[in-house]
């Protein structure tokens, strides 16, 4: 498994709530690259916490769930694909809140030298994805927009770090990735976008609060995980209403330079999505689609993924966001 050191051995721990039980609950917390992390301590929302919060930091969601699969988290924070693998392959875990990037935050990259100008330009090449996840899902999705099949080109299947040295060495001549990774290869490798090669009408651009069901079976921890989807949902509010000052915040916290992260705000465009059962369509048709192409070994129904008795608070939340005070 690897692990971003990002954050390593940060704990928070503060006052303990009258409404929280009299024994301090802890709740391990995996994030990807810590940017939901950021945006809760930016916020103010992890001020005054009621519980104990510990931070792992990874790459991609991958190894989050396979941190949450193995016990070593409670609480993880990952896009829905990863999700549908350790779900389908009978991980104890279950969403339990959402959030939207804008799916042309995941989008197909190359360099100018490769010579692809269009989809059709594929045919061929060689093509950086992270097995079972979003970039997969994207090259599946646009190969079928480009009148291809996926025996027209071959699939190296590298992790984002990898993928990115892997196109801009020349070994590959397209990559999958999202952000940051797509403001990092741009700006610094000077790579370039493959044109109508984004990811709207292909993804969701869904991304999920996950917590094992072991976690969810504790009455305090249940309560912890539910106030602190709360707070995430108001801190991502925030986040996109002071864009300038979470990209500063968030360049300090990961070592990265503001105009990477001012335009990874910018491309992600993230906002907290009301969890309920209107979301199960939509990972039950990720699963078909990945499945109909035997990444999926097998069916899988999604019915049964979701606890969506945590949300009311971040539901609210979302809902004043998007204008329905309902």
């Amino acid at each position: 498994m690897r692990r971003a050191a990002l954050f390593a051995g940060l704990t928070l721990a503060l006052s303990l709530n009258p409404l929280f039980a009299a024994e301090k609950v802890a709740l391990r917390l995996g994030d990807v690259k810590g940017d939901r992390f950021a945006a809760l301590k930016a916020s103010g929302e992890l001020d005054n916490l009621p519980y104990e919060l510990k931070l792992t930091a990874f790459d991609s969601g991958a190894p989050v769930q396979e941190a949450l699969n193995a016990g070593a988290l409670d609480v993880g924070f990952t896009g829905d694909l990863p999700f549908l693998f350790v779900y389908a392959a009978g991980a104890p875990v279950k969403a339990v809140g959402a959030w939207q990037n804008n799916p042309d935050s995941i989008a197909l990259l190359t360099r100018p030298d490769a010579g692809i100008k269009s989809l059709q330009d594929l045919k061929g090449k060689q093509i950086a994805v992270n097995r079972g996840g979003w970039g997969h899902y994207l090259i599946l999705g646009l190969l079928e927009r480009a009148g291809l099949k996926p025996s027209d080109v071959t699939l190296r299947f590298l992790s984002p770090v990898d993928g990115r040295a892997a196109l801009t060495s020349g070994a590959v001549s397209a990559w999958a990735p999202w952000e940051p990774y797509i403001a990092t290869s741009t700006q610094v490798d000077g790579t370039v976008r493959v044109p109508n090669g984004g990811g709207k009408g292909v993804m969701s651009g869904y991304s999920y609060a996950l917590a094992r069901k072991e976690a969810l079976s504790n009455p305090e921890k249940r309560q912890a995980i539910a106030d602190l989807l709360t707070r995430l949902a108001k801190a991502q509010v925030w986040a996109e209403k002071h864009p300038q000052q979470f990209a500063i915040v968030l360049g300090k916290t990961l070592n990265m330079p503001a105009r990477i992260t001012q335009s990874w705000i910018a491309d992600a465009r993230i906002r907290p999505l009301v969890f309920d059962q209107s979301l199960i369509p939509t990972l039950q048709k990720s699963a078909d689609f990945f499945h109909r192409y035997d990444v999926l070994p097998h069916v899988v129904n999604v019915s049964d993924a979701f606890d969506f008795s945590l949300s009311a608070g971040a539901n609210q939340i979302a809902k004043h966001a998007a204008g329905d005070k309902s």
